[in-house]
């Protein structure tokens, strides 16, 4: 049932290599986003104490730039959130895409339908966590084009 003659390991072993450089990559791409996330919760909590200083004279224009502030830090946190959970979805396919390699080299199931669709499968959910990805970054830019970021500065200041 398997042949497990060393020189077919090693060949079966030279082939599986590619893909387990892209769960690699993929792994690093998935800390860039968790990095990201992490900035964008920590900044969500600084608007939630900003919002929270009793201190500060009520101000029409402040409080809606909070609002629009906290909608848009939401966003970015949603769109990390699918990219992370399509790049893991992408790992998980290379995974199982090297499983079937083996099995298929290993046994006498032909398992070339199911390599190539797995191989699609982690080709589109990498893709489309990467254009998930560009989307929070066109978020993140579009946010500091609107104002100088911090209630206090720029238009928030000519509007105080």
């Amino acid at each position: 049932m398997f042949d497990l003659h060393p020189t077919r390991i090693a060949e079966l072993l030279q082939l599986v290599t590619a893909p387990a450089f892209l769960i690699a990559g993929i792994g690093t791409f998935v800390s860039v986003l968790t990095a990201r996330l992490a900035r964008v919760v920590d900044r969500a909590r600084d608007e939630d104490d900003d919002a929270d200083d009793d201190t500060r004279e009520p101000n029409p224009a402040r409080i809606e730039f909070d609002r629009r502030m906290r909608e848009m830090l939401a966003l970015r946190a949603r769109l990390i959130n699918r990219a992370i959970a399509l790049a893991t979805a992408s790992a998980i396919a290379v995974c199982l895409l090297i499983a079937a390699l083996f099995l298929d080299s290993l046994t006498a199931v032909d398992m070339s339908w199911m390599i190539g669709m797995l191989f699609v499968a982690t080709v589109f959910t990498l893709a489309a966590s990467l254009l998930v990805f560009l989307r929070e970054v066109f978020v993140a830019t579009s946010m500091l084009r609107r104002s100088n970021f911090r209630p206090g500065r720029g238009a928030l200041r000519r509007a105080a």
